[in-house]
């Protein structure tokens, strides 16, 4: 078939830069027509089935290992998720646990809930005046022991009436005569008032009230009825209050209720008698006296409020 024959193409100008207008053919090199490449068809071989890899033995390993952690983490879950008697053999404790008994291996004491144990440390130390300064009843007897081999002396001379069991009774701890007591009234003071000085202090927390002694001591005399100075029914007691002698009077106590002997060893929890209106009194109260080594009276109230203990007035 004869291809058809090329007319090149013609361009009109209008433009009065290049003249008056007019048209304008390139001059165009017919084209030749190009030879068609034969078409190739390649043909690839048919597809097979794919080629599976053998697994290694490495491979192998590494898998069991994995699936083997896997299930040890899964256990642990279990274990700790379930209280002890999920876990507890059918036949009774695991037999490790039975055999902690045996020579080597930790044992654990068992502890009743009908008993109270206490912690205790060599390197602490408890500082209990109150519980130091009670006597047990075989320290009481041997301190009597000793205080029943001696005579008594005179009570009014500054010194002890027993002075060998008196140097065995050193004390530092002291309290007031109602311990029991946070607030006790007090109707006269220590010092000079209406008629004449007064040596002691005198307390009224109520008839029938105990009274205790000041601090462990020996009693050195008894006054079942009155005594010198109108006290009534009164006790007498040597202390050693850090090595130094002081004497302490519980007067106008009540008929009867006087429950100490002369020569007797006493300590804070004695109840010696109690609060009474004997002797010289307008009304039941306690008269208490301190006197030192010279014989001479001094501020109950004031000296115990220098040793820590204070009877507080309503």
């Amino acid at each position: 078939m004869a291809a058809e024959a090329f007319a090149p193409p013609v361009i009109t100008v209008d433009a009065p830069s290049l003249g008056t207008g007019g048209e304008y053919a390139p001059a165009v090199r017919p084209l030749a027509p190009r030879p068609l490449a034969p078409r190739v068809v390649r043909r690839t071989a048919p597809a097979g089935p794919p080629v599976r890899r053998r697994s290694s033995v490495r491979g192998i390993a590494q898998k069991i290992t994995a699936g083997g952690a896997l299930l040890f983490i899964g256990s642990l879950v279990v274990v700790t998720s379930l209280p002890a008697q999920a876990v507890q053999q059918p036949g009774g404790i695991d037999p490790q646990v039975a055999t902690m008994h045996e020579e080597g291996q930790q044992t654990l004491a068992g502890v009743s809930a009908e008993t109270t144990s206490y912690f205790a440390r060599d390197d602490i130390i408890v500082n209990d005046q109150v519980a130091a300064a009670r006597m047990s009843d075989g320290e009481r007897a041997a301190f009597q022991a000793v205080a029943d081999g001696e005579p008594a002396g005179p009570s009014y001379t500054g010194d002890p009436a027993f002075p060998q069991v008196w140097s065995m009774l050193e004390t530092s701890f002291v309290q007031t005569p109602f311990p029991d007591m946070d607030q006790v009234s007090m109707s006269s003071g220590f010092g000079y008032r209406p008629g004449g000085f007064h040596g002691g202090s005198d307390f009224t927390p109520g008839l029938g009230t105990d009274i205790r002694p000041i601090a462990n001591g020996v009693v050195s005399a008894v006054f079942q009825g009155n005594n010198p100075g109108g006290g009534g029914y009164s006790v007498f007691i040597d202390h050693n209050i850090d090595g130094q002698f002081v004497q302490s009077w519980y007067g106008h106590m009540l008929p009867g209720s006087i429950d100490v002997r002369v020569g007797q060893v006493v300590d804070i929890t004695t109840i010696i008698g109690q609060v009474g209106n004997s002797g010289r009194s307008t009304g039941p109260h306690l008269h208490l006296e301190l006197k030192n080594s010279d014989y001479v009276s001094f501020d109950p109230v004031l000296w115990l409020q220098t040793r820590e203990m204070n009877l507080e007035h309503r």
